[in-house]
């Protein structure tokens, strides 16, 4: 695909104002818009390791802390370790009493051993005094951090300190705005009460919260430093006995200063995630459950919605001249599409609906509860760049026949009686616009054009309402081109 190789010379306006090329963007079909990354939120579907292809619930994954306990990583130069088999011969010492107690080595039959290897730069297990194990997955010991216990100790009373932080803080807000009267509160009238309050919003008991501060015993600093070995300063060093600082900070428990000390790395785990519009919460793309497949079950991508225009040629840009300049036009959809070519400045003002107020934001309002509201705050729209050039718009409307696969195209014959129209073939269309450029363009600045376009399209979404909305929509969106510098000449 050209576009991973090719510098983006075709940019689309997001709803936001970000410039981003057709295969950065999506397409909700529920809010008729393009959004970018930015207009997006991201969800966390499944857990799974990207080596085994085994899924975990998200609880598992965050109890073995997002990884594999099945797959190692190498310590030395991170590819995936191997398991590798090797026959051992076990003996077993027996004393003879009729020898007079002298002892008598018994060999028994040999036993496949495992041990992990790294095919790339032959570290092996072996190196660090890892014993091999009987089984070939799952067996690996496991070493334990003296700290971990106060690293948990720390984070409880944290986590108790700003529970009760964010409880004084609505107890505060409660109390300054606790008006009681004749009219009956919706607490009242659900029967709601504090603690209920509490277990909806996720939030723990008080009790706990206080229990876990007042057990906590702060730590204590110590005079005494342990000193340094004597032949720190003499000591020859041998660079390559020392571990580098990606070898370090890969295993951020241990932070091993020699080679001699690495371990084998459990892998971390990969995940399928989903997007939502931030405007309506739709899925914009979601995956499929299974590992294994890369196929999604919802893709709203722009590529499969929105015309796409490619750049053929164009004649260099003058200042206070007029060049010519070739696009190709294609329609994406299943569907005959209507297009128009326009200035940025006809597109007409986006109507601005007022969202419904729902039952549950209304009860979060009376129960003053707060909630994690930095995914819907909207964003801040970016004008779009000034353009040195003016695309000269048709007055006339384009027809670009639907996508069809199994068309033939040598036996679609379309004649076209406007001048503009270069060639027609299947869903793709070709135009000879002209571009005029300001007298005021410097020369070698950068030359960009912006132009808007009208299209048809047709929701293929169900309504979810009773009532028949209308699946034919005009929709306009702004497109910049790049057309290089401007000439000096």
């Amino acid at each position: 695909m050209a576009y991973l190789t090719q510098p983006d010379y075709v940019k689309y306006i997001c709803s936001c104002g970000q410039l981003k090329p057709i295969t950065s963007l999506y397409f909700c079909r529920h809010c008729l818009k393009i959004r970018c990354g930015f207009c997006i939120c991201h969800e966390v579907d499944s857990h799974y390791c990207a080596n085994c292809l085994e899924n975990m619930p998200s609880s598992e994954a965050r109890l073995k802390k997002n990884r594999c306990s099945s797959c190692f990583d190498c310590p030395s130069c991170f590819h995936t370790l191997s398991t590798r088999a090797t026959m051992a011969q076990p003996r077993q010492v027996v004393q003879d009493p009729a020898a007079g107690g002298d002892t008598k080595v018994e060999s028994k039959q040999p036993k496949k051993m495992y041990y992990l290897s790294c095919f790339n730069c032959r570290w092996t297990s072996r190196d660090v005094g890892i014993p091999d194990q009987p089984v070939a997955s799952g067996g690996w010991p496991e070493r334990t951090n003296p700290h971990a216990a106060r690293v948990n100790q720390l984070l409880e009373y944290y986590k108790a300190i700003a529970l009760q932080e964010k409880q004084e803080k609505i107890e505060r807000e409660r109390k300054k705005f606790n008006i009681r009267g004749k009219y009956i509160t919706l607490t009242d009238k659900t029967g709601l009460t504090g603690a209920m309050a509490r277990n909806i919003a996720g939030l723990p008991s008080s009790e706990s919260s206080s229990s876990a501060i007042a057990s906590f015993v702060p730590s204590q600093a110590k005079e005494e430093v342990e000193e340094l070995p004597e032949d720190i300063f003499t000591k020859e060093v041998n660079l390559n006995q020392i571990t580098s600082m990606p070898q370090r900070l890969a295993s951020p428990e241990w932070q091993p200063s020699s080679v001699s000390r690495l371990h084998p790395l459990a892998k971390l785990l990969s995940v399928k995630r989903s997007q939502r519009c931030r405007a309506c919460d739709h899925n914009l793309t979601k995956p499929e459950y299974n590992p294994g497949s890369i196929k999604f079950k919802i893709e709203l991508l722009a590529y499969y919605h929105v015309p796409e225009v490619k750049i053929i040629s164009h004649e260099p840009v003058k200042p206070g001249g007029k060049s010519a300049l070739l696009l190709k036009l294609t329609n994406p959809t299943g569907h005959e599409m209507q297009l128009r070519l326009l200035q940025p400045e006809d597109i007409p003002p986006p109507e601005e609906k007022e969202e419904p107020k729902s039952i549950e934001k209304s009860l979060e309002r009376s129960l003053n509860l707060e909630k994690d509201t930095s995914s819907l705050k909207p964003m801040e729209v970016v004008c779009p760049p000034a353009a040195t050039s003016r695309v000269r718009a048709p007055d006339a409307t384009l027809t670009l026949a639907q996508r069809d696969d199994a068309a033939e195209y040598d036996d679609d014959a379309q004649h076209d009686t406007n001048d503009i129209i270069m060639w027609r073939k299947s869903n793709k269309l070709a135009l000879r616009l002209e571009v005029e450029t300001a007298e005021g363009a410097a020369g070698g600045a950068a030359a960009a054009a912006l132009v808007a376009l009208q299209y048809s399209y047709r929701n293929t979404v169900p309504p979810a309402a009773a009532a028949a909305q209308p699946r034919d929509h005009t929709l306009y969106t702004t497109v910049l081109l790049d057309l290089g510098t401007v000439s000096s000449n």
